[in-house]
């Protein structure tokens, strides 16, 4: 029998030394021996893992490694002896072991919580950012400011980073795109400074953002205009706005199947759902230079879409060269407005060493408001707990004032607060009929030149694609799917299937794809569990008869193929598509008739209202609906009996359906506040 047996089993007296007692969870815990040997044992064994070191990795299977990882050292020192040879063996005592040494003690709660964005640690204070709420100061708190300057510079450590009096700040590159920025003394007065960012799972495009209210319907529409056009965008806004998570979403909303190329600085945060996608990493802390070499190297390497993470410094002028050339760029700094973004870039540009723009500041500039077709400005509305897109600018060259170079730049979308603290999007074009902006307060068509150029040659690639897009492509993506399979590359052969499916949706896509996510569900177990989510909430939807949401829901899961093939209904999706249409055809008839009969009664014609409500039941129509054309049928039914007609029992009948009805509606409302 193996040690581990008696552990599980069990069997722990025949293992103990004569007389030895199993300490107590809390001795256990406050003990400095036991706490030093788990710390070198986790250490040691996650060495080679320390993906497992992520404050934000998946606790399950943290968890369950740790687990196993001091039983077995527990077992073995209860063999031969040693300090961790009476501690506890249950699963609680071992996972608060972890969270007390490699872990982040009273924090490691809020890291394990799916729901939790950010933690920060300030001294002994911890604060936690949820998904759509501000930052709150929790009540739990670390012992002692040395414990968590300690705790971070042993993760340090383990990961490889420096971090000490000389170097007293650092950014620690984790796994999953987490973000660990630590400052501890002589930096700080005599407390760490601890910033943990988690990262995404699922990579982002234009309709994840749209999900997070960080923009409209509109606002959304403008910016796939803009990527379709191959713009190059420049996007602003302070540290946790948003940036990032932007870029990724433009770039996964990019047009085609082009070639991209991220370049990031130590933390791999950018996510691209394609295969042809080259994720180059540089380490700038070490090389300041390294960043603007990488770049210079990829306008040899001609990608379809360039990624350079975040401008920080010389790098700027590779960059610029690189928008220049006609290479489309997304990029992202620190900066308070729209022009205030094109004036950093161009002073990063000028810096020392910087590529062709070394001390030519106005050059740059110049350059930079030519090159750049649109700036975003993103923020972070902390008492909101929201992401948003504040401006989006279009970039029409310079102008020289005052003696100054200043960009020129067209407002495209700026953002409000209503009275009520609604936000809403102004949007000062549209997207016209013949794919080029028209603009809603102007008689002049404000499109800077060269982005007129670029959407017109966008609306012409457009009707080539759709010429392009025919039973042969779909054949084509299925045909290399099929190869891809055959090798066992899963996830290249989704993403073909799904880039096929992004220009026609096609069943045969749909077969193939729901094929390649049984081949391997492990792999796609994040997309299985957004599919059948989104399928059930769908299902919802159309029990309860709200056609419009309905339609919306099911619109967004076509818009993926994975998700189309996972909440597949039996029958087909043709048979939900018909049931949805027919509902809102219904729905708007009802609505209609409501209309009418309003009238009707307005205008003392009670026999005309009952008549025109007469043909619409409310078994098929949502709940709010069905209560007007009752409550309507009511008001008329009494009108008829107060002129003598009707009969007394039907508007009883009427009253309890109207009351059931309410309360229906009631307890909806209710369920969802909950």
């Amino acid at each position: 029998m193996s040690v581990s047996t008696f552990v599980e089993d069990g069997g722990l007296a025949s293992l103990l030394g004569k007389g030895a007692q199993t300490l107590a969870r809390d001795t256990a815990l406050t003990e400095p021996a036991v706490l030093a040997a788990v710390r070198d044992v986790l250490k040691a064994a996650f060495s080679d893992r320390p993906e497992l070191l992520d404050p934000f990795a998946a606790a399950t299977e943290r968890n369950s490694e740790v687990i196993r990882v001091l039983r077995q050292a527990i077992a073995a020192q209860r063999q031969r002896s040693g300090v961790l040879a009476r501690v506890p063996v249950d699963s609680e005592t071992l996972l608060a072991l972890f969270a007390a040494t490699l872990g982040w003690g009273p924090a490691q709660r809020y890291l394990d919580d799916s729901n939790v964005n950010e933690v920060k640690i300030i001294g002994r204070r911890i604060r936690v950012q949820e998904a759509g709420k501000p930052f709150v100061t929790v009540a739990e708190a670390f012992g002692s400011d040395r414990e968590v300057i300690d705790r971070v510079k042993m993760m340090s450590s383990v990961l490889g980073v420096r971090l000490d009096a000389d170097k007293p700040q650092a950014t620690i590159p984790l796994s999953r795109g987490t973000r660990m920025h630590a400052s501890i003394p002589p930096r700080t007065h005599d407390q760490a400074l601890v910033c943990i960012r988690r990262g995404r799972e699922v990579a982002w495009d234009v309709s994840d953002v749209l999900k997070r209210d960080t923009l409209s319907r509109e606002v959304a529409d403008l910016l796939l205009l803009l990527c379709r056009a191959r713009c190059s965008i420049l996007i602003a806004g302070r540290t946790g706005s948003g940036k990032t998570g932007l870029l990724e979403a433009l770039a996964n909303s990019w047009p085609g199947d082009g070639h991209i190329i991220s370049i990031e600085d130590h933390t791999s945060e950018i996510g691209i759902r394609r295969p042809e996608w080259t994720r180059e990493m540089v380490d700038a802390i070490r090389d300041p230079q390294v960043f603007g070499q990488v770049t210079r190297e990829a306008l040899r390497q001609t990608p379809d879409l360039l990624l350079p993470g975040e401008i920080r410094g010389s790098e700027a002028g590779a960059i610029l060269r690189m928008v220049l050339s006609d290479h489309p760029v997304i990029t992202t700094l620190h900066a308070r407005t729209c022009e205030e973004a094109l004036e950093q870039f161009a002073s990063c540009a000028a810096l020392p060493g910087a590529y062709m723009y070394e001390s030519r500041r106005d050059d740059a500039l110049r350059d930079a408001c030519g090159g750049f077709d649109v700036v975003i400005k993103v923020d972070f509305w902390e008492a909101a707990g929201r992401r948003v897109v504040t401006d989006i600018a279009l970039c029409n060259g310079s102008v020289h004032e005052d003696g100054a170079i200043r960009p020129r730049l067209v407002p495209l979308v700026t953002i409000d607060v209503l009275p009520s603290g609604d936000i809403t999007w102004m949007t000062h074009a549209a997207i016209g009929t013949d794919g080029l902006l028209q603009w809603t307060q102007s008689a002049t068509d404000l499109t800077p030149a060269l982005l007129r150029e670029k959407l017109v040659r966008a609306r012409s690639q457009a009707a080539i694609r759709g010429h392009a897009t025919t039973l042969d492509a779909v054949q084509e993506a299925l045909t290399r799917a099929e190869h891809l399979l055959l090798r066992s590359e899963v996830e290249r052969a989704l993403a073909t299937l799904r880039a096929a499916w992004s220009q026609r949706h096609d069943d045969r896509l749909l077969s193939m794809a729901q094929r390649t996510l049984g081949q391997n569900p492990a792999c796609f177990a994040t997309l299985i569990a957004e599919g059948e989510a989104q399928g059930a909430a769908l299902r919802r939807l159309i029990e309860a008869r709200r056609w419009t949401e309905a339609n919306e829901a099911w619109t967004q899961i076509g818009a993926d193929l994975a998700h189309a093939a996972i909440a597949a209904p039996v029958g087909g999706w043709h048979t939900i598509d018909t049931e949805i249409r027919e509902g809102l055809a219904l729905h708007a008839a009802a609505a209609a008739a409501c209309s009418e009969a309003e009238l009707a009664l307005g205008a003392g014609q009670s026999r005309v209202a009952r008549d025109v409500l007469k043909p619409f039941g409310d078994a098929d129509l949502p709940a709010d609906v069905a209560l007007s054309i009752v409550r309507l049928r009511e008001q008329a039914l009494r009108s008829l009996l107060h002129s003598g007609e009707g009969a007394a029992t039907a508007l009883e009948t009427i009253i309890a359906r109207r009351e059931a009805l309410e309360h229906e509606i009631a307890q909806a409302a209710s369920t969802r506040q909950s």
